[in-house]
This record gives structure tokens, sequence and C-alpha cells, in this order.
């Protein structure tokens, strides 16, 4: 009969929308280093689109957003990293940059390929992660160049531009390497041995 008035508290209104949503710290920090992911990318395409596109070496520029692309398909883990070529080749199609709707199924087979060949027979590392990205990159842009061929987008007269457009994006890849490394480290690693 005697009871307390402070018994029964009932549940405080008008709180935040964050406070309804069960994220946990960790979830926020890798949604944080995905949201990274895509505005890195999205400057490298403006990049590439506003100032490289004006710069180029016998016909030929960067491809920076593709380079992107297949260095981090190398450097995320196996799983995540078909998700993340699907995604991201996808919307590089619609950006208007890509060659063709060909280049998501290429570069899409080439970053889970590339993943899968480092994780099988490489050591994690700067010089594999380089290694098999510049790979994948070189492949890319002559599939790009016999797919133009094919298509009667271009002449054999243009394969050197193609070489130097991969030479320069490869040459580029070193300096995102950093930049890529330290986003990819927020929210640690999902799987410790």
């Amino acid at each position: 009969m005697w009871r307390k008035k402070n018994e029964f508290k009932p549940d405080r209104m008008g709180s935040g929308i964050l406070n309804k949503l069960y994220i946990t710290q960790r979830q926020r920090l890798l949604l944080l280093k995905w949201a990274l992911f895509a505005l890195l990318l999205v400057l490298l395409s403006l990049i590439q689109d506003v100032v490289l596109c004006r710069l180029s070496i016998r016909g030929a520029t960067t491809d920076l957003v593709s380079a992107s692309i297949l260095l981090l398909c190398v450097m995320l883990p196996t799983d995540t990293c078909a998700v993340f070529a699907l995604i991201s080749s996808v919307l590089y199609f619609f950006s208007g940059m890509a060659a063709g709707p060909y280049s998501i199924i290429f570069l899409t087979a080439l970053g889970i390929f590339m993943n899968i060949f480092r994780y099988s027979y490489l050591r994690k590392g700067f010089v594999s992660t380089l290694l098999c990205a510049g790979f994948g990159l070189t492949v890319y842009e002559l599939i790009l160049f016999v797919t133009g061929l094919f298509l009667e987008y271009t002449t054999t007269g243009r394969f050197s531009a193609f070489c130097i457009t991969s030479g320069i994006s490869v040459a580029i890849m070193p300096l995102l390497y950093p930049i890529f490394l330290s986003i990819s480290k927020i929210g640690g690693e999902s799987w410790k041995e």
C-alpha cells in the first residue's frame, strides 16, 4: 500500500532519432569507413573529370576511378570485395565516365580475381597489393582496347594511348595506397588470427 512514487519511470519522449537506432560503436565506425571510401571515390572522379581530363600525353590521360576500384578490391577481404566491386563498377558506369556497360563486368571480375589471387598466393603488403592492382588495371585497359576494336570504337593506332593510360594510372596507385590503407583501418578488422 505504501508504494514509492519513483518505482515506475515511463520512457522519455522526444529523444533524437539516433537514440532509436540500435547501432553499436563498431557499426558506426564501419559506416564512417564506407562513407569515406565513397567520398574519396567521388572526389577522385571529380579530379579525373575536371582537372586531369585536360592533361593528355599523346591522347592518353589517367583512369583514376578504375585504378581506385581495383586497388580497393585488392585491399579488401574477399567477401567484401565482391560486393564493393559490383556496386562501385555499376555506379562508375552510371556516372558516365566508364567506357561502356561491359566495364561493369570487366572491373568486377578483375577485382575479384586479383583479390583471390593475392589472398591465395601472395603475402599481405604494399608490393603485393600494388602488383596485383597494377596488373589488374593493365589487363582492364587491354580488354577495353580489344573491346573497342571489336565494336569499332577505336583503331589499332591508339594502342599506345591505352598503354600510356595504364602506365600513368599504375604510377598514381602508390599515392592512393596510404590513403586507402588509413581509411580501411577504421573500425578494426572483423577477424583476427
